[in-house]
């Protein structure tokens, strides 16, 4: 899975963040083609859970600065995101589930940047821009 610059919100370190979950991506894409034994998908699920636990603890410290009206909602989806990543990772110790883990995070991360991070981006710019004019 490639990033687009159209999925970029503008915020250069939540960019960098989104990049490095598209990385995440491909290395389980690359798992999956590769048929690897869940002893390797299990600890490329762990990483990517710390790195999301990570990357949603700066997105909502960044929401908290700027005051941004959704927050609530927005992080709630953060924390269903990660009762799916630890119900997925308890899975996959259990049971051959790789397969699944492709297609769930692809969706979730296209669907969550441009669903809810863009509009977040785009109204954190016009506080920063607010805050240098004033």
């Amino acid at each position: 899975m490639d990033w687009q610059e159209e999925y970029a919100i503008g915020i250069p370190e939540i960019d960098s963040q989104h990049k490095t979950l598209f990385e995440f991506i491909t290395e389980f894409e690359k798992a999956v083609e590769g048929e690897m034994h869940w002893n390797t998908v299990q600890p490329l699920i762990a990483r990517t859970r710390e790195f999301v636990r990570f990357h949603f603890a700066v997105e909502e410290s960044l929401m908290q600065i700027v005051n941004y009206p959704q927050f609530v909602g927005h992080r709630s989806e953060h924390r269903q995101v990660l009762q799916q990543l630890e119900a997925f990772e308890q899975r996959v110790l259990r049971q051959e589930a790789k397969d699944e883990l492709v297609p769930m995070m692809s969706s979730w991360l296209l669907d969550h940047i441009i669903e809810s991070d863009k509009p977040f981006g785009s109204y954190a710019q016009g506080f920063f821009r607010a805050e240098k004019n004033a």
